[in-house]
């Protein structure tokens, strides 16, 4: 036998090293445990002890075990060249090349970001829907809203142009307060006749007096007693006119423009008209009242000192109602 042959055959019998027990060395050199290096790699322990026992089963894929050696390598400090060609050199068989299929983390988080992405449209979507109908609905109501305020200022133009005596009926409702007056004057004046009887019998008196004193005092005595006598009644009368004015007193106060119509029992018209910003109404006549108030959060109403509540009326509404 040639030292040729020799040398061959103790290559032979020199045991090769194999990939496992390789990194194996090297891990127990460095001190670490296979659950430390496990962590490292973050691979479970079991696939540890598996390389390390050089357990390469032949349904594995094969791009995954030479990941799992590189990786462990790296771990370990050891050239990945190395370690892969002791595991060349250890494989009984070698597996063929399987099509590797992704179930990668980053491939999972595609999907799971795919179906994010779908339900956030389909929310916007919806959204959008809602917001779509919402809108349409508040431009109908608005729409509606303008055509009732534009028909009710149409209605109370037209009310005012066919109601021209109102202004007349106004002004002989504003005039009452002087037909009260001269009433009263009259009822004050109802005693002349009275002290015209008494001043009538004078003559007779003066003709007796004229002979022992002057006509002037004798005069002035029964007037003044008369006066004494008469006075009470007027007095008596308006206030009890007063009172029944102040059961009747309607008191209204205008914060904005507004058109109103009020009436009394009998019929007649007491106001009627736009009303400024500002002023106020003090209407009496026979109750109740019929009132119409074209804008009722525009007025505030007492009726015997009595606040009205026009809370009940929808704002913007022609509001008809009877007092008390």
């Amino acid at each position: 036998m040639t030292a040729e042959q020799q040398l061959q055959a103790s290559d032979e019998n020199v045991e090769k090293v194999q990939a496992g027990t390789l990194l194996k060395n090297k891990r127990e050199s460095l001190g670490l445990s296979q659950k430390q290096i496990a962590d490292r790699l973050r691979l479970r322990v079991s696939i540890i002890e598996n390389i390390e026992s050089n357990n390469f089963t032949s349904d594995q894929v094969a791009t995954f075990t030479r990941g799992y050696l590189r990786s462990y390598a790296r771990a370990v400090g050891i050239a990945e060249s190395e370690v892969l060609c002791a595991l060349d050199g250890c494989e009984e068989t070698q597996p063929e090349e399987q099509e590797m299929k992704s179930f990668s983390h980053k491939t999972k988080r595609e999907a799971h970001d795919s179906r994010i992405m779908t339900l956030t449209l389909g929310i916007v979507i919806v959204v959008l829907g809602i917001s779509s109908v919402w809108w349409w609905q508040n431009q109908e109501k608005t729409m509606e809203s303008l055509t009732d305020q534009t028909d009710q200022e149409i209605q109370l133009e037209q009310e005012i142009e066919n109601q021209p005596l109102d202004f007349t009926t106004l002004t002989e409702a504003e005039l009452e307060p002087a037909v009260g007056e001269d009433a009263i004057e009259a009822l004050d004046s109802t005693p002349a006749p009275v002290t015209e009887e008494v001043v009538s019998t004078e003559p007779a008196t003066t003709e007796i007096v004229e002979e022992t004193q002057p006509a002037q005092p004798t005069q002035a005595v029964p007037v003044s007693e008369t006066k004494e006598v008469v006075e009470p009644e007027p007095v008596e009368e308006t206030a009890t006119t007063e009172q029944a004015a102040a059961a009747n007193l309607l008191v209204m106060s205008f914060t904005d423009d507004c058109w109103i119509q009020v009436k009394d029992a009998s019929g007649k018209t007491l106001s009627t008209g736009v009303k400024k910003a500002g002023q106020s109404l003090n209407l009496s006549g026979n109750l109740p009242y019929s009132v119409i108030l074209g804008a009722p959060e525009n007025v505030s109403m007492t009726l015997a000192s009595e606040p009205v509540d026009l809370s009940g009326y929808t704002s913007g509404k022609v509001a008809r109602f009877n007092l008390p």
